[in-house]
């Protein structure tokens, strides 16, 4: 059965996580996911999926999805500042924000990110299917560097809760999340868009024949690399993805804001 929404009932919706996640409610949160999930968060760092069997659950279902909860966002206070328009496509939503992260050691970090939100009515109501979180790794853990008490302490309590709750595997998939394509593919998209404006058809037919420029905000994670641009004169989020081996631009997937919505400064 498929469930007509609109663009308003997909915003209200995707700021229910927000609101979980500063209530600190877990279950309201565990709820706006589809049974079959997908959480990247950070993109590039090891999927959580749901709809399979969980071995350490014992069965189908959310085991994974908690566990993440219990790690990161259990013991922290998670506040959202908005950087740009909520952009809506399809089914898909993108917002484009800081994270500020305060955990029980009192240290205080700093995220930008970008989330695409994937929402599906496959199961009936709306529901995320798929969450990606676009934040880079090395920055944040940077700002965890310090010798002072707060932060030894800060350090140490995120290293026991990977353990406990993402055993060995996880902790080390969560270290490799810090490898993507980095300033090379930060480079390469900037040389992409240069080569559009030239009017390369080559790189104007990856853009989808849209007018891209004014890059800000530009995040690596994994093999994809996003940035807050104009395109086609209007506001826009460009997510590019690269081949990892050759440093190469091989997608790009624009999200265009709604006429009136103000360039970004």
């Amino acid at each position: 059965m498929t469930v007509a929404v609109t663009p308003d009932d997909l915003l209200e919706f995707v700021e229910r996580s927000p609101l979980a996640v500063a209530a600190h409610d877990k279950a309201a949160w565990l709820a706006l996911f589809a049974p079959r999930h997908v959480v990247e968060d950070p993109v590039g760092g090891r999927p959580v999926v749901g709809g399979l069997y969980d071995r350490r659950g014992g069965s189908r279902g959310p085991h994974a999805l908690s566990r993440f909860w219990d790690t990161y966002i259990a013991p922290r206070s998670i506040r959202f500042r908005y950087d740009g328009p909520d952009i809506v496509r399809g089914l898909d939503v993108v917002r484009n924000v800081t994270i500020e992260i305060t955990d029980t050691a009192g240290v205080v970090l700093e995220t930008p990110a970008y989330l695409l939100y994937e929402l599906t009515t496959d199961s009936g109501p709306l529901r995320i299917g798929r969450l990606a979180a676009h934040w880079e790794v090395g920055p944040v853990v940077a700002q965890l560097a310090g010798f002072d008490r707060a932060h030894t302490r800060s350090i140490a309590q995120t290293n026991i809760r990977l353990l406990k709750y993402q055993g060995l595997g996880g902790a080390f998939a969560f270290g490799r999340a810090m490898r993507s394509v980095g300033n090379s593919g930060k480079a390469a998209v900037a040389e992409l868009v240069s080569q559009a404006q030239a009017g390369s058809d080559d790189a104007v037919q990856l853009f989808g024949g849209a007018v891209v420029g004014n890059l800000t905000k530009v995040i690596a994670s994994g093999d994809v690399v996003v940035s807050t641009c104009v395109g086609g004169e209007v506001p826009a989020v460009l997510f590019c993805y690269l081949d990892r081996r050759s440093g190469t631009v091989v997608g790009t997937d624009l999200f265009t804001a709604p006429e009136g919505v103000g360039l970004p400064r």
